[in-house]
C-alpha cells in the first residue's frame, strides 16, 4: 500500500508571513509534512482569506491552496499577550519565517535576538523584498520591481504572466529552512537568514546574467537560441488563434521541425532572427490541432500552448496527479498537487483551524 511522503514530520515551523511569497516556502514544507504554524493578526487574518473566489464565509480559493496542511492562530503581536503566545510557540519551534519590512520585527519585541534568547536552536528567516541592508531595504516592492530590477524583463516587455520572483523566494525561503534546520539539529545552533525577494529574481536569471556581464568582460559575444530572437525557439500564431511553442534548440530537433513545415532548408538558419517571419506565416496556415498531430511529436520539443482551463483535462497532467480534487465548503475544487513524486500524491489536509470573522 503507497503511503505520503512526509520526510520533513517532526519539523515545526512557525509562519509570520503574509501572500504568496512566504506562503509558497510554508506549503511547500507543509507538503513534505512539515508542522506549520500559521499566525494570523487578528480579526480578519491573512488578507489572502478576503480574495475572490470565495470559498465559504472566512476563506478564498487562494487561501485553501496557499494555506492547506497549516493551523492558524490568531495572535495580535502588538500585545503582551500575543506575543507571550508566540514565545511558547517558539520554545518548540525548529525555525520561524517572517516577511516584515526590515526592523518591524524588532520593533514589535519579535526580533532574532529576542528569539534566540528564547529557543538557542531557532533558524529565524527574514523574507522581505529588498533585504535588511542596502540603500532599498526599506522600500516597498513587488514582483514585478524585483523582476525589472534584475535585468529580466527589458525594455518595452510585457507583465510576466505569474508571479516569478515571488515564487521563486518562497522556494529559496523552503531550501534555507530546510538547511539550517538540519545544521541546528546537527550543532544545536540556529541561524539567522536574510532572504531577499530582489535576489531571488537574480537568482531566476542567473545563467543569462552570467552569460552577458562575461561576454561584456570578454568582449565576446553570447551564443544562445534562448534570446527570445532565434526562430527556434519562439511562440507561434496558428490559423485559429491559438499558440504553438517551439524549443527545437538542439540541432537535431530543429531539422525534424523544419523538415515537418516543409522547409528542410531552414536546418541552417537555427539562430537567424531573419527566419522567424518565415516560420509564422508557415505556421499561421493551419489550426493549432493540426499542427499537434505532425509536430507534438517525442523528439521535436513543440507543444500547444495550454490555457489554465486545458490543465484538469491534459493527459500528462492527468496521469501524473499534477492536479487533485481538494474537498472545500464550496466542493471540489482543483488544487496544485505537491512536485515530488514517488509515492503517493496527496495534500496534507485543508486549512486548520477558522479565525473570527471581521465585523
Amino acid at each position: 500500500m503507497s503511503v505520503p511522503w512526509r520526510p520533513l514530520a517532526g519539523m515545526t515551523v512557525i509562519d509570520l508571513t503574509r501572500m504568496l511569497p512566504g506562503g509558497t516556502g510554508t506549503l511547500l514544507l507543509s507538503d513534505l509534512g512539515a508542522e506549520v504554524v500559521k499566525i494570523e493578526q487578528p480579526p480578519g487574518g491573512d488578507a489572502t482569506r478576503w480574495l475572490e473566489p470565495r470559498v465559504g464565509t472566512d476563506s478564498s480559493a487562494q487561501h485553501q491552496y496557499m494555506d492547506r496542511g497549516k493551523t492558524a492562530v490568531s495572535l495580535d503581536l502588538k500585545t503582551d499577550a500575543g506575543r507571550a503566545e508566540l514565545f511558547d510557540l517558539v520554545r518548540g519551534a525548529d525555525a520561524l519565517v517572517e516577511s516584515f519590512r526590515p526592523g518591524v520585527a524588532a520593533r514589535l519585541g519579535i526580533g532574532h535576538d529576542v528569539l534566540a534568547e528564547i529557543n538557542p536552536a531557532l533558524v529565524y528567516l527574514a523574507l522581505s523584498g529588498y533585504g535588511q541592508e542596502g540603500p532599498r531595504a526599506s522600500a516597498a516592492g513587488h514582483d514585478l520591481n524585483f523582476v525589472a530590477r534584475a535585468g529580466l524583463l527589458g525594455a518595452g516587455r510585457d507583465v510576466p504572466p505569474t508571479l516569478v520572483a515571488d515564487v521563486t523566494g518562497g522556494v529559496l525561503a523552503a531550501l534555507g529552512l530546510t538547511a539550517g534546520v538540519l545544521a541546528a539539529r546537527e550543532t544545536g545552533r540556529g541561524a539567522f537568514i536574510d532572504l531577499a525577494l530582489a535576489d531571488a529574481a537574480l537568482v531566476l536569471g542567473g545563467m543569462q546574467i552570467a552569460e552577458r556581464l562575461a561576454s561584456r568582460r570578454l568582449d565576446v559575444p553570447v551564443a544562445t537560441p534562448l534570446d527570445g530572437r532565434s526562430p527556434c525557439y519562439q511562440v507561434y500564431a496558428t490559423s485559429d488563434g491559438r499558440h504553438l511553442a517551439v524549443a527545437a534548440v538542439e540541432e537535431k530537433f530543429w531539422q525534424r521541425v523544419v523538415t515537418i513545415l516543409g522547409h528542410p532548408e531552414w536546418a541552417a538558419r537555427q539562430t537567424d532572427p531573419a527566419l522567424v517571419a518565415d516560420v509564422a506565416a508557415v505556421v499561421a496556415t493551419k489550426p493549432l490541432a493540426q499542427w499537434l498531430l505532425e509536430l507534438d511529436l517525442p523528439d521535436t520539443c513543440v507543444s500547444g500552448v495550454l490555457d489554465i482551463d486545458d490543465l484538469p483535462t491534459d493527459p500528462q497532467v492527468r496521469e501524473r496527479g499534477s492536479l487533485l480534487e481538494v474537498e472545500t465548503a464550496a466542493g471540489p475544487l482543483w488544487q496544485v498537487a505537491p512536485p515530488f513524486h514517488g509515492r503517493e500524491n496527496t495534500i496534507s489536509s485543508p486549512p486548520r483551524r477558522s479565525l473570527e470573522v471581521p465585523t
